[in-house]
């Protein structure tokens, strides 16, 4: 069984070594699997940093919100610079396309502007218990209505340009 998973294993990488080493193919799915491993190395790096902050930490009753704040940005920080250390050591072996990047960049963006979404629809859905009630109120300026409506459009929109340039090879 567990030399089942080793093979698995071997034939994934073997794959993503392959994808990698192709030039100009499976770009979108290069991308992806990119944001992947970078995903989940900061995530491993953020857990690293909190847990050794938290037990170094003396005065663990008293600690202020502007200094959190402080801190998860130094933790961005130096989890960023490891991430590049880690891309430069794999660029030895694999090849990361300047379309690749900016492919990331586009997931990116648009995965912080589907959570804005997603934070705009569920922090109003106790207070308003249909869309229809909400229009009754004539609450047509409120910021997460025009959040809801508007970013995804927004996304859309970038959809399209991403897949355009791609067709013209403009990225």
């Amino acid at each position: 069984m567990k030399v089942t998973y080793f093979f698995l294993a071997f034939v994934i990488i073997a794959l993503i070594i392959v994808l990698f080493k192709s030039e100009n193919r499976f770009q979108f799915l290069k991308a992806a699997i990119l944001f992947i491993f970078q995903l989940f190395f900061s995530t491993v790096n953020f857990l690293i940093f909190f847990v050794i902050s938290y037990l170094l930490m003396n005065d663990k009753d008293h600690v202020n919100l502007g200094n959190l704040f402080l801190l998860l940005a130094i933790f961005v920080v130096l989890s960023g610079i490891l991430l590049y250390w880690g891309m430069r050591l794999a660029a030895k072996f694999l090849k990361f396309s300047t379309t690749v990047l900016t492919l990331i960049e586009y997931y990116i963006q648009w995965g912080l502007i589907y959570v804005t979404v997603y934070q705009a629809i569920f922090s109003n859905i106790k207070r308003i218990s249909s869309i229809s009630e909400f229009v009754r109120v004539g609450n047509f300026l409120d910021p997460n209505l025009i959040v809801v409506m508007i970013l995804p459009s927004f996304i859309s929109a970038w959809i399209a340009i991403i897949l355009y340039k791609k067709h013209t090879k403009a990225i």
